[in-house]
């Protein structure tokens, strides 16, 4: 897991699935006709696909490698309306076209929030710290490492990195990126239908 304070390129493990390149705080991307672009730019998010021109002005940018739908945008000035876990909620900015397309969320952690349960995801997720602070636990429990959170950090979440937020008096927003969007049929395949918890 990154947490990014300044100008940064990261990309995508070579194991991954599902190919990116994060750019974080403004700096010229040069846009490929085989990749889309997921970017955060004030209030709005957006994608597109690229055409070979050179794109900035953005707090994050996410190429994606092989996936290029149609240009759109969203805000996300007008706080959420769908429940979350633990208290929390969350809104569609740009859902997924299909099961497994790219998707940007938006997650509204109330102030003072302790009680987000550590949990996992199967795919990367790119998370701007829209609003307010807090700490991000990544790790198991005897290894859980504490990172805070402040307005305009960038947060890397390879997939299958457990983790948790807590939020302080202040309350956090974060705009997660699903590199990739999660759907119901994760759960079924032999090895989680032939566990039987006792």
């Amino acid at each position: 897991m990154h947490v990014v304070k300044e100008q940064s390129i990261i990309q995508s493990s070579h194991t991954d699935l599902y190919q990116y390149k994060c750019y974080v705080k403004d700096q010229p991307v040069c846009t490929s006709a085989q990749a889309s672009y997921w970017y955060l730019r004030g209030n709005e998010v957006g994608c597109f696909s690229g055409d070979g021109s050179v794109f900035t002005g953005f707090e994050v940018c996410v190429e994606i490698f092989g996936y290029t739908p149609e240009k759109r945008t969203s805000t996300y000035s007008r706080g959420t309306d769908l429940p979350y876990i633990n208290g929390c909620s969350s809104k569609n900015l740009i859902p997924p076209t299909r099961a497994g397309d790219p998707t940007w969320q938006m997650l509204n952690i109330p102030p003072n929030c302790q009680e987000q349960e550590h949990h996992i995801h199967s795919t990367a997720r790119i998370v701007y710290v829209a609003e307010g602070s807090g700490l991000s636990i990544v790790g198991t429990p005897h290894t859980f490492v504490k990172h805070k959170l402040n307005k305009g950090d960038v947060l890397i979440l390879p997939k299958m990195e457990p983790h948790h937020f807590k939020s302080y008096s202040d309350g956090l927003v974060v705009i997660p990126l699903h590199v990739f969007s999660s759907s119901e049929n994760e759960f079924n395949h032999p090895m989680y239908n032939g566990t039987h918890r006792i």
